[in-house]
């Protein structure tokens, strides 16, 4: 009975720090003990003032991925939630974005797809997010057809996770 019960906690224990998430660290906690508990970034990137930006992303299933600033002491910053339809507004700053600067804010894609219709053919990197009353929302970030820079972007409801629009018989929510 008692391995049994041992056995049971520890499986509890695995579960529930698998639901943790780097949205919890809190700032000025050493990056080593940001990997330590959450693991490697999936993106790890230079940034402008010297120090790191790092992305934990839950892509391709999930719709969350927070990034940490690291200082060039090692020291994170708060975490950011950077799949939001309010991150993603940045990529129509006016300034050009290339497919690294795309990856470094955002983390990596739930997929990448080329559109091969026509003259307007485009490397399309697709972000799984959620919106508003918990809309499940893509964000295609259109990169062009050599997959360099940003050419277009546009969010559209995600049809295999919204019953509405993937088939099921809810029309209308009360």
């Amino acid at each position: 009975m008692k391995k049994t019960s041992l056995i049971l906690t520890a499986f509890a224990a695995l579960i529930l720090s698998g639901c943790a998430q780097v949205s919890s660290v809190k700032p000025g906690t050493p990056i080593a003990d940001v990997i330590k508990q959450y693991g490697s970034p999936d993106i790890t990137c230079p940034s402008r003032d010297g120090g790191r930006r790092m992305v934990w992303t839950q892509q391709p299933e999930g719709e969350t991925a927070y990034a940490l600033s690291v200082s060039k002491q090692g020291i994170v910053g708060a975490p950011q939630q950077v799949l939001t339809e309010q991150s993603f507004s940045i990529l129509g700053n006016g300034e050009v974005w290339t497919r690294e600067r795309v990856h470094c804010e955002f983390g990596p894609p739930a997929n990448i797809t080329r559109d091969d219709w026509g003259d307007d053919q485009q490397w399309i990197w697709a972000y799984r997010y959620m919106r508003g009353q918990g809309d499940a929302e893509i964000m295609y970030v259109y990169l062009g057809n050599d997959g360099a820079k940003v050419t277009k972007y546009r969010s559209l409801p995600d049809q295999t996770r919204n019953d509405d629009i993937a088939g099921g018989i809810t029309l209308y929510r009360w």
